[in-house]
């Protein structure tokens, strides 16, 4: 008697061990999403450095501080008797006064789409954060929150910071200098 062979199976399709896969990443960025937003994950400690006026690191790993935008390291901006000033610096500047001889704690909310970690950061009782927006050195990034809006009012009000003079938004001074940017001069 002859024995009959089972049915060979055609080929997996490529595109769909890709598809799977691309599932999987996502389902596992949706946990990790969920397990820092319940504080299940630890929150970073530790000595920080300024990278620029809304970005630290620490271990070689870069942390955008959420919901804020600051200028560019390399930006300049006007005080109101019109000369110009390296407002960029100064923002990374304040930042880095900020942190000095503190122990910074990030509690990381997001990843961005530069792979760096979005948290709200704290040396010891001031929320960096806000801090910044306050001090007139960052503006409120109210497309990702408007946790930051009372601080910028009161920072715009008293003239602080870029709020003394003439400025481009960062994202604006970003657009119109991509060129720099993309060379490693600074990204949001």
């Amino acid at each position: 008697m002859r024995r009959s062979r089972p049915a060979r199976r055609a080929p997996r399709p490529w595109w769909r061990s890709l598809a799977e896969g691309a599932v999987m990443l996502l389902l596992l960025a949706a946990i990790t999403f969920l397990a820092r937003q319940s504080g299940l994950l630890p929150d970073e400690t530790g000595a920080f450095t300024a990278v620029d006026g809304d970005s630290l690191r620490k271990d070689g790993k870069d942390y955008r501080l959420h919901a804020i935008d600051a200028p560019e390291l390399f930006q300049t901006c006007w005080k109101a008797d019109g000369s110009s000033y390296d407002c960029g610096r100064e923002a990374r500047d304040e930042l880095r006064r900020l942190i000095r001889n503190a122990t910074v704690t990030c509690q990381i909310l997001d990843t961005d789409r530069y792979g760096r970690s979005v948290a709200e950061c704290s040396a010891g009782s001031v929320n960096l954060n806000d801090a910044m927006v306050r001090a007139g050195w960052a503006i409120a990034y109210t497309r990702h929150g408007l946790d930051h809006a009372a601080a910028q009012a009161e920072a715009r009000a008293a003239r602080r910071g870029i709020w003394q003079g003439r400025f481009q938004t960062p994202e604006d001074w970003r657009s119109a200098n991509r060129q720099g940017v993309m060379a490693g001069d600074g990204a949001d």
